[in-house]
């Protein structure tokens, strides 16, 4: 009887940690973008585990794409000025190159587009290619505007 009470105990302690954690950063336009890009490295791995390793679950991949474009066109202004105080990863160049930034994001954008299509159908092959495009459009921006 006592074993449930302390593994009930123990996960909330953890819980409130987590909580406490995510609590830390009060930027509102930090914890809004983190969350977002979250969503999207959610979707690209587990389109990875059923394109690539196996997962069956080809079902899937029409709802973690479509997820990845929602997350697109739900980033709204996040990098307004003053969003760089807080915890946050991206370099200072974000907010001073914003034609290049907007370039990238439409680039991503478009590749999220087309991995929507992808999926769609019922080839592999095409499914791939564009999951692949997704990643290099995501790497483009990271390698430009994301610390290491």
């Amino acid at each position: 009887m006592k074993k449930p009470i302390l593994a009930l105990v123990l996960a909330s302690m953890a819980a409130g940690t987590t909580l406490a954690a995510l609590a830390d950063e009060t930027n509102p336009a930090i914890v809004h973008r983190q969350g977002i890009y979250k969503t999207m490295a959610g979707h690209m791995t587990a389109m990875k585990s059923i394109l690539f390793l196996g997962f069956e679950a080809p079902q899937d991949l029409s709802f973690h794409a479509q997820g990845i474009l929602d997350s697109f066109m739900h980033m709204g202004n996040s990098y307004p000025p003053g969003s760089d105080k807080g915890e946050t990863k991206a370099k200072p160049e974000i907010w001073s190159q914003p034609e290049k930034v907007k370039q990238r994001a439409m680039d991503a954008v478009g590749a999220a587009k087309d991995l929507v299509a992808a999926t769609s159908g019922s080839d592999k092959k095409v499914m791939v290619t564009a999951f692949k495009t997704m990643g290099e459009k995501c790497k483009a921006c990271h390698d430009d505007f994301r610390k290491e």
